[in-house]
């Protein structure tokens, strides 16, 4: 029965049109969605095929016989002026035999405009991103965020196409023709496409090299069988290299390669380019890596080669995940135009900004600044009950450390007053409805896809009901505004989200002004608008809300900005949940938003990590929208790079079981009598930073772990000094030595002693000094959603400040806070507390390397 009535609502072909083109949608939705099953995909598709069945057959259009006639005519004029210019060319070149070209004996004629000079249309340079202005002659492929198009993107590189790519909230892959010449979908296809439009060399990205004029059969032969062949590996790649292939795949891969050096010889082409995406997707490969050019020799050899092609190195970056050395995105914007490019950089003051903040910073810096643009920071202060203009001002500071230079400097609340007009108009208009029941209430429908039962009140009841929330009444505060989408979507941001809801908390810009505040999901496209910003560059965890985005657009009646995608900085062991964060301050499990173990701008600056080697570590990681959990070591090592060439050098010994030394000299005056100091360079490997003054004594102090591994008569080397010979050692009953007597020997040579050891002078006015081993919050490399927060979570580390106490060199009370120094043979340090009473020690925090997390062996 149901059947029935479906049926009969949809009788006129216009109804059975718009059904299949709701089908459609669904259907595309679906395919887009991972979770997705094929048994929920396969009956979208069955019943996408039921109705198309229904649509009515047209008849063919009769053609006008005047119209045809007139065809006709066209049809023989072009082959007559075709013919005529073959006969003009073969009678010039005829007359022009034996000829020497003007301009000089043996010099070719010039090719004509457009062509490689070999009688081929030259090819042009591949744009890897949309510009302002699509041409009819140009092509543009566009693609969903969770689908890159990373195949067509090697071939538009190898074939030296102009292909521009963007990004797009609708699902799948399509090739937008040039001239209105149609569209094609799939990685695959349009890969196979571009690569048979190559014109010269270019050609050999699909197997037809042998193509060029003149070619005989055996060349038309060999060419038709490498296209197979590329065909063939376009196939296999995905099916036999993808995530799931063993090690006997690559076992076979690296067979197959021992007498080729690519994977269709004798170019590269795109079947090395499926190969090498496939890899890129496969943890066996990444596993063997390491040890492949002695397992797998041929395929590390074919790597090596492909890997650092401009073609495989632009993918990786794009869409891969790949590291860019030089420093740089190499990625364009959709639809960028030199000089009016407008990005911005929209936190909520909520709590301080961390280093996932600090990417989205600098990349909207980076490309207002690489297309003359203007960046803008707009404060996204929507929320009274969690913002405070203490937290506005330490995201203003960490703005101006990070080197962002904005425009402008904005507030959402600044538009409140616009944003409840374009609220008004928009219920007015029909598109949004206030719904009065409890948040449990909508939150259940929205779960269970069910419209709201006050959807589709009167726009003069929605009216009354948008008043009340605006005086904060009784019956005000019980509503919400909520957008009308798609109810019944299966993208769960479309379901009619909440767009303005009640707050009785007085903000902190605008104080108790209003009773009601947008949601981000409504605000942000519209005072993007307003604000003239062309490119949102939003976090690829919200790429479901790209659409809401678009469709907010058209609800609000403003115009749609170009959205682009970046993956978020995501490290192992490392928290950037606001609301987690938030949970360690307020637990008191550290000591504020700025503390050393805190992921945030503040807390990693003063753990050690400097400005240059934090935006030098994100631009390396580019505008890539692979989701990467990544190491800290590699931006440690990055840091290391910017600290080691300034860091002034110096001496610290640790103080528990520290052991003093009576030197004697062979000559005169080798031993001072009494304490004296002499300059010393700051870094030898860096004589501008100056000198320092180092103590010297009679008796100095060494690491107790050093001294226990020195026995009598053995030659060790004091590091500033010179060598010495160990005399006498006195020990404890366990064999702990307490004491040691040593000679001079300043004419040893350094180069042929085992041990070059670190000391202070005993009777030298030393400062007392904490060196702080700094370790994770948490112990595991990733938080599951049932990994709950409480005092007693398994994975919460409790022992991640470790302090040792050391006995520091006189010069160490010159330290300025924050300043970044290396104890030698320890590491480097960073001064959090700089000498201030004689009584309190300088505290130094370690600054990991790359190479080691701590100052000091922990187990």
């Amino acid at each position: 029965t149901r059947h029935a009535a479906g049926a009969s609502a949809m009788s006129t072909p216009a109804d059975i049109e718009t059904a299949v083109k709701a089908q459609g949608d669904k259907v595309r939705r679906l395919k887009a969605n991972k979770d997705s099953s094929k048994e929920e995909i396969d009956a979208a598709v069955k019943k996408l095929l039921e109705l198309k069945q229904q649509l009515p057959s047209q008849p063919p259009k009769a053609e006008d016989p005047d119209e045809a006639a007139r065809k006709k005519e066209n049809v023989k004029k072009k082959a007559e002026e075709k013919l005529a210019a073959r006969a003009k060319k073969k009678a010039a070149k005829e007359g022009d035999e034996g000829k020497t070209p003007v301009g000089g004996e043996g010099k070719k004629p010039a090719p004509a405009p457009g062509t490689a000079g070999n009688g081929l249309t030259a090819a042009k340079p591949v744009a890897t991103s949309m510009p302002g202005k699509v041409t009819s002659g140009e092509m543009l492929v566009r693609h969903h965020s969770s689908t890159p198009p990373v195949l067509a993107f090697i071939a538009a590189k190898l074939s030296k196409l102009t292909v521009h790519f963007s990004a797009h909230p609708d699902p799948g892959i399509v090739l937008s023709l040039p001239n209105n010449g149609g569209t094609l979908i799939g990685d695959a296809t349009i890969a196979r496409y571009l690569s048979r439009r190559a014109a010269g060399d270019a050609l050999s990205a699909y197997g037809l090299l042998y193509l060029q004029q003149p070619a005989d059969d055996a060349a038309l032969a060999r060419a038709a069988l490498r296209a197979s062949l590329v065909d063939e590996w376009l196939d296999r790649a995905a099916v036999e290299l993808g995530p799931k292939a063993t090690a006997a795949d690559l076992s076979r891969l690296d067979a197959y390669l021992e007498m080729r050096c690519f994977v269709v010889p004798p170019a590269i082409s795109i079947a090395d380019g499926a190969v090498f995406a496939a890899l890129s997707k496969c943890p066996a490969w990444e596993k063997a890596k390491a040890s492949a050019a002695e397992q797998l020799p041929n395929l590390h050899r074919w790597f090596s080669v492909v890997a650092p092609h401009p073609a495989m190195s632009a993918a990786s970056v794009a869409y891969l995940g790949g590291e860019r050395r030089e420093g740089s995105f190499d990625i364009e914007l959709p639809g960028a135009v030199m000089g009016q490019v407008c990005t911005r950089f929209p936190p909520e003051p909520s709590g301080f900004l961390h280093i996932g903040h600090a990417k989205a910073a600098l990349l909207n810096q980076y490309f207002a600044t690489e297309w003359k643009g203007k960046v803008l920071l707009r404060f996204d202060d929507t929320n009274p009950s969690k913002e405070k203009g203490e937290y506005e001002a330490a995201i203003v500071d960490d703005v101006q450390r990070l080197g962002l230079t904005p425009a402008q400097v904005t507030h959402t609340s600044d538009y409140f007053d616009d944003l409840i007009k374009a609220q008004t108009a928009m219920i007015e208009r029909g598109g949004a409805f206030v719904d009065p029941r409890p948040q449990e209430e909508v939150k259940a429908d929205r779960l269970a896809r069910r419209p709201s039962p006050y959807r589709d009140a009167s726009v003069a009841d929605n009216l009354r009901l948008w008043k009340e929330m605006q005086l904060g009444t009784e019956e005000g505060l019980k509503c919400s505004v909520r957008a009308k989408m798609d109810p019944a979507s299966d993208n769960g941001t479309l379901r009619d989200p909440t767009t303005f809801r009640c707050n009785l908390t007085p903000h902190h810009m605008v104080g108790t002004a209003y009773k009601v505040f947008p949601t981000y999901d409504f605000a942000c496209p519209f005072v993007d608008a307003l604000e003239g910003v062309t490119h949102a560059l939003r976090d690829r965890q919200y790429v479901d809300r790209d659409e809401q985005y678009v469709r907010m657009c058209d609800l609000l009646e403003v115009r749609r900005v170009n959205l682009w995608s970046f993956s978020r900085i995501n490290f192992k062991r490392c928290l950037l949940s606001k609301r987690k964060l938030t949970w360690f301050v307020d637990t008191g499990r550290v000591q504020g938003w700025d503390d050393p173990r805190m992921p945030t701008i503040q807390g990693i600056l003063r753990r050690g990590l400097t400005v240059e080697g934090l935006r030098t570590f994100i631009l390396l990681q580019g505008a890539s929208q692979a989701n990467n959990l990544m190491e800290w070591e590699k931006l440690w090592a990055e840091n290391r790079k910017v600290i080691d060439p300034t860091s002034v050098r110096y001496t610290a010994i640790t103080a528990a079981g520290a052991v003093p030394v009576d030197l004697r000299g062979e000559g005169e005056g080798e031993v001072p009598a009494e304490p004296e100091a002499r300059s010393l360079p700051c870094n030898k490997k860096n004589l501008d930073l100056g000198t320092k003054l180092k103590w010297y004594s009679k008796t100095i102090i060494l690491e107790a772990e050093d001294a226990a591994l020195l026995k009598d008569g053995e030659e060790v080397t004091l590091m500033d000094w010179g060598n010495a010979v160990i005399e006498g050692i006195d020990r404890a009953k366990d064999g702990t030595p307490t004491r040691m007597r040593a000679r001079l020997h300043l004419s040893g040579d350094v180069k042929k002693t085992k041990y070059k050891l670190t000391w202070v002078a005993s009777d030298a006015a030393n400062v007392p000094v904490r060196l702080v081993d700094i370790d994770h919050l948490i112990t595991k490399d990733s938080l599951e959603e049932e990994d709950a927060l409480h005092e007693n979570a398994p994975w919460l580390n409790n022992d991640t400040m470790m302090p040792t106490d050391a006995i520091g060199e006189p010069a160490l009370r010159m330290l300025q806070k924050s300043q970044i120094i290396q104890i030698e043979r320890r590491g480097f340090y960073i001064c959090d507390q700089p000498a201030v009473r004689p009584s309190d020690p300088i505290v130094l925090f370690f600054v990991p390397d790359g190479k080691n997390k701590f100052g000091y062996k922990r187990s």
